[in-house]
């Protein structure tokens, strides 16, 4: 899917996708592109593909469609750079993961409602507290701990970032790239 041009100027969440070698320093001139901009990372993944030696980087960032692509270009001209998308949250497959820590005495009260209407589930009971595991879109797990602050339940919370998927697979969207033989050992 390409990614859709902004007509204006406005600043929006862009997601930043980048596959690379997997070579020491590339993060730090990563990053660079967006602080010498003074453009704030809102979140930073990296984790390895099933292709040995490519790792993925997932960045947001809150910006204009025009620093996005500038950022974007200097990001291509890294050497160890393989390929480098931008795209609007709308565009990926996306998910986030959220723990909330909560009161078990509430919890045992009113805590039905939450496994049920918020589709949480339950992942430790002790007596001090419950934690409870929420998977979903953001406002999905925002709605949620709203629900658990305004009851009172609520003593700890904590989220990640959105974790994407691309449409394609690393092989797909790095064709022609890469010798498969070179980062697979074939």
């Amino acid at each position: 899917m390409a990614p859709i041009k902004d007509t204006d100027n406005t600043v929006r969440e862009y997601i930043i996708t980048v596959f690379t070698e997997n070579q020491v320093g590339v993060l730090g001139r990563i990053t660079s592109l967006f602080t010498r901009r003074k453009i704030n990372i809102e979140s930073l993944k990296v984790s390895e593909t099933p292709v040995k030696g490519i790792s993925m980087f997932t960045i947001h960032a809150f910006t204009t469609e025009d620093t996005a692509c500038r950022i974007l270009s200097g990001i291509e001209r890294i050497i160890e750079v393989l390929r480098a998308d931008k795209y609007r949250t709308d565009e990926l497959t996306a998910q986030q993961i959220a723990l909330y820590k909560v009161s078990p005495e509430l919890f045992l009260k009113n805590g039905d409602a939450c496994l049920k209407e918020y589709s949480a589930r339950v992942i430790e009971i002790n007596p001090e507290y419950v934690v409870l595991e929420r998977t979903g879109a953001k406002e999905e797990i925002e709605a949620l701990r709203k629900y658990l602050s305004d009851s009172g339940m609520l003593l700890q919370f904590t989220r990640s970032e959105n974790i994407v998927l691309h449409n394609s697979t690393v092989e797909t969207a790095l064709n022609g790239i890469i010798d498969r033989q070179d980062y697979l050992g074939d």
